[in-house]
C-alpha cells in the first residue's frame, strides 16, 4: 500500500521575523493562503487515505501540528530535538515496514508551496509504480534560474516502459547539493539537470536495504529501537507518539552520532545506485526566503508588492517612487518613498528591512538574536 511520511518540524529562520521556532512557515499563513501544512494535506485527499499519513514534528510545534492533522493523519511522531531529517525518516520508514513490509511511501515536505497540486498527485501516482520495481524516485523541478541554495539532479538515459504516461522518467547519474555559482550557471543552461524539490518515493523494503548498505551503523540503531517501534504504533484514535516518552529512542536521539545528524541527501541518496527522476514542473516554490514569498504576491506597475494582513484587514502602504519593493505589513502603516529593490517586514515585535538580494540571509539575523539573548524573538 501506498502512504505518506510529511515533515513537519523546521526551526522558523529563514522567514523571520513572520516565522518563528514555534510557529514556522508551515503552520501560519504566507500571502494569505492557508498554512502550508494544510495545503499539503489536501493535497493527498483522494491519493493517499488518512489512516496512512505519518508526520514528524518538534515539540514546540506539536500542538499545532495535532489540531492541524486531527482526523487527517494516523502519526504524528514527536521528536525529542530536532537533528535533521535522516534519523527521523528512517525511524518512520522502520515503523511502517514493521506493519506492512511492502509499503510504497512518499517522503514530502510540508513547507513547500506547490501551485498545480493535480500535477503532484499525477506524478506521485507514476513514482509510486516506478518504487514499487525497487527504485527510489524524487521528482525534479525544471530550474528557472542559476540557484546556489538548492541541491541538483543531473539525469542520464530514460527508463524504458513508462512511455504512455503523462511524465517521463530518467535514472539519475548525481545527486549535487548547493553549488556554487559558476557550476549553478552551468546547470542552468543545460537541460540535464534539475532542481532536488526534496520529495522522494520509495518502497521501505529499497530504503532500509540502502541503510543497510550506506549506513550499516544506523541499520545497527534502527534494529535495537525495532521492538519499541512495533510496540507503539499510533492510531487514528491515538496518533500522537512522543518519542520523547520512550527511554529507548531519546536515547537514541542523546547519543546519535553526529554523521547522522544530517539529511537524506548526504547520507543516503548520494550513496545510492538505483535512482530514478520524474521532471514534473507544478509551480513548486520552496518559500526559503522572502524573495520567494514575494513571488506569491501580484504586483503593481511598478513591480511592487504588497502582501496581505495577517488579521484579515485592510494593508496600508504606500509606495510612492518605488519599484521592485516587496512589504509584508502588519497592523501599522508603512510609507516606502523611493525606495528600490528592497523587502519590508512589520510585525507586532520586530521590523525588518533588508534589500532583496539578501533575503537568503536571514537566518543569520537569528544566531544574532540568539548571541544577544533575545529569546523572545525566536
Amino acid at each position: 500500500m501506498n502512504y505518506a511520511l510529511i515533515l513537519s518540524g523546521g526551526s522558523g529562520t529563514r522567514l523571520w521575523p513572520l516565522s518563528r521556532r514555534a510557529r514556522p512557515k508551515h503552520l501560519i499563513r504566507l500571502a494569505g493562503a492557508r498554512p502550508l501544512l494544510e495545503q499539503t494535506l489536501d493535497r493527498l485527499d483522494r491519493l493517499i487515505p488518512p489512516d496512512r499519513r505519518y508526520l514528524i514534528t518538534i515539540p514546540e510545534q506539536a500542538p499545532l501540528v495535532r489540531d492541524m492533522a486531527r482526523d487527517r493523519a494516523v502519526g504524528i511522531m514527536i521528536e525529542p530535538m530536532g537533528k535533521n531529517n535522516l534519523f527521523p525518516m528512517a525511524l518512520t520508514t522502520r515503523l511502517i515496514s514493521e506493519s506492512d513490509p511492502e509499503a510504497i511511501i512518499a517522503f514530502l515536505p510540508s513547507d513547500h508551496s506547490i501551485a498545480e497540486p493535480e500535477k503532484l498527485k499525477s506524478s506521485l501516482g507514476l513514482a509510486f509504480d516506478v518504487a514499487r520495481k525497487g527504485w527510489i524516485v524524487t521528482l525534479g523541478i525544471p530550474t528557472r534560474h542559476p540557484e546556489t541554495a538548492y541541491g541538483h539532479i543531473h539525469i542520464g538515459d530514460e527508463i524504458s516502459g513508462y512511455e504512455n504516461r503523462n511524465y517521463k522518467v530518467y535514472e539519475v547519474k548525481k545527486f549535487r547539493e548547493k553549488p556554487d555559482e559558476k557550476l549553478a550557471e552551468q546547470y542552468y543552461e543545460s537541460d540535464e539537470w534539475y532542481w532536488n524539490g526534496g520529495i522522494f518515493i520509495y518502497s521501505a523494503m529499497a530504503m532500509m536495504d540502502l541503510i543497510s548498505k550506506a549506513q550499516p551503523e544506523l541499520a545497527d540503531i534502527l534494529d535495537q529501537l525495532s521492538g519499541v517501534l512495533a510496540r507503539e504504533s499510533p492510531t487514528m484514535e491515538k496518533p500522537v507518539f512522543d518519542w520523547a516518552a520512550s527511554t529507548e529512542i531519546h536515547e537514541a536521539y542523546d547519543n546519535l552520532p553526529k554523521k547522522f545528524q544530517t539529511s537524506i541527501d548526504y547520507a543516503l541518496m548520494e550513496k545510492a545506485d538505483r535512482v530514478a527522476t520524474i521532471p514534473v514542473e507544478m509551480g513548486w516554490n520552496d518559500l526559503g526566503s522572502f524573495a520567494a514569498l514575494a513571488d506569491l504576491v501580484d504586483a503593481d506597475d511598478n513591480n511592487n508588492r504588497v502582501g496581505p494582513r495577517r488579521d484579515g484587514e485592510e494593508p496600508r502602504v504606500l509606495l510612492p517612487g518605488s519599484t521592485d519593493t516587496a512589504v509584508f505589513p502588519g497592523k501599522r502603516t508603512i510609507v516606502c518613498m523611493d525606495c528600490h529593490d528592497l523587502i519590508v517586514v512589520d510585525t507586532n515585535d520586530a521590523v525588518l528591512i533588508l534589500p532583496r538580494k539578501s533575503s537568503k540571509d536571514v537566518r543569520s539575523i537569528v544566531d544574532k538574536l540568539k548571541d544577544r539573548g533575545w529569546k523572545d524573538l525566536l
